[in-house]
C-alpha cells in the first residue's frame, strides 16, 4: 500500500510539473506557431495565384457488340490515347498554342522556345480514370495558369485537340482497314475468276467425261436410244412403203406395156385406168366443193 501510494503521488506530481512548465514557457510554443503562420500568410500575398482549369472526357465503348459485328478499328484505347497524347504534347502543337494564346510573355525574354514548351508540358495535367476491371472509362485534361481565363481557353483548346485527333485517328484507321479489305477482296475476286476460267476450260476439254455429268449423260443416252428406235421404226416403215410402191410401179409399167384400144373404141389397160382416175378426181373435186371430208361419198371416192 505505501509503495502504490507513493507511485501515484509521483505520477501526479510529474503531471503537474509538466503543466507548470507549459504555463511558464507559453511563449516558446506561441512564438514559433505565429511566426510560421505569418510567413505563410505573407507568402500567400506575395506569390502569384495559380488557377487550374480541367475537363473530363468520357470514353464511349462500341454500342454494337463485337460478337455480332466486328469493328474495323483497333479498340486498344490505352495505346491510342498514348499516341494522341504524344502528338498533342509535341513541340509543334504546343508552340502553336503558346503563340495562339500569347502564353509566358514574361518568360520569353530569357527562355528559349524549347524551355517554354517544357514549361507548358509541366502545366498540363492528364489523368486516366479506369474501372475496377482496368477498362478505361474517362480521362481528365487540365492546365494551370495565373490567368483563369487563359487556363480555361487553353484547356478547351487541348480538349478539342484530343477529340479531333481521336476522330482523325479512327477515320484514318477505318480508311486503311477498308482499303486493305478492298484490296484483299479484289485480289480474291481475280483469283476466283482465274480459277473459274480454268474450270471452264477443263470442262470444255473433258465434256461428258466428268463424274458430275454421269446422270446427265445417262439421260442423254436414253433420249438418243429412244430417238434411234423411233428413227429405226420410221426407216422400216419407209422400206415397207418403198417396197409396196416399187411393186405398184412394176404393175403400172406392166399394164402400160400391155394396154391397147379395142375395135369398138373402148380403152383397156393403163389408158382405162387413167380415164377412171381422171373421172374420180373430177368427182372428188365436185363432192369436196359441196361436202366436208367426213362425208361418206367423199371418203368413198378418196
Amino acid at each position: 500500500m505505501p509503495e502504490d501510494f507513493e507511485q501515484e503521488n509521483a505520477e501526479s506530481i510529474d503531471w503537474q510539473r509538466y503543466m507548470g512548465i507549459a504555463r511558464r514557457r507559453t511563449w516558446f510554443f506561441l512564438v514559433p506557431f505565429f511566426t510560421v503562420w505569418l510567413i505563410v500568410w505573407i507568402a500567400s500575398w506575395m506569390m502569384p495565384a495559380m488557377y487550374h482549369s480541367g475537363t473530363q472526357i468520357l470514353v464511349e465503348q462500341p454500342s454494337v457488340p463485337t460478337t455480332l459485328v466486328a469493328s474495323n478499328i483497333n479498340d486498344d484505347l490505352q495505346n491510342r490515347l498514348n499516341t494522341i497524347t504524344q502528338q498533342i504534347l509535341s513541340r509543334t502543337r504546343l508552340q502553336h498554342i503558346i503563340e495562339q494564346f500569347n502564353l509566358y510573355t514574361k518568360e520569353r525574354a530569357h527562355s528559349s522556345p524549347d524551355e517554354l514548351v517544357d514549361r507548358m508540358r509541366k502545366d498540363i495535367n492528364i489523368e486516366l480514370d479506369k474501372a475496377d476491371h482496368g477498362q478505361l472509362t474517362a480521362f481528365r485534361v487540365g492546365y494551370s495558369s495565373r490567368d483563369p481565363r487563359v487556363a480555361q481557353q487553353v484547356t478547351s483548346e487541348l480538349t478539342n485537340l484530343f477529340i479531333n485527333e481521336n476522330l482523325e485517328d479512327r477515320q484514318q484507321q477505318s480508311q486503311n482497314t477498308t482499303k486493305f479489305l478492298s484490296d484483299q477482296l479484289e485480289q480474291a475476286r481475280q483469283t476466283l475468276a482465274a480459277q473459274e476460267e480454268k474450270v471452264r476450260e477443263f470442262n470444255q476439254q473433258h465434256l461428258g467425261e466428268l463424274p458430275g455429268q454421269l446422270q446427265s449423260n445417262l439421260e442423254i443416252l436414253r433420249g438418243l436410244q429412244s430417238q434411234l428406235e423411233g428413227e429405226q421404226s420410221a426407216l422400216n416403215t419407209a422400206k415397207e412403203r418403198n417396197a409396196y410402191l416399187e411393186s405398184l410401179l412394176g404393175q403400172y409399167k406392166s399394164l402400160e406395156r400391155s394396154g391397147k384400144v379395142t375395135g369398138t373404141g373402148a380403152t383397156t389397160g393403163m389408158a382405162a385406168i387413167d380415164q377412171e382416175l381422171d373421172r374420180l378426181h373430177a368427182e372428188l373435186a365436185d363432192l369436196s366443193s359441196r361436202y366436208t371430208d367426213e362425208y361418206p361419198d367423199v371418203r368413198k371416192v378418196k
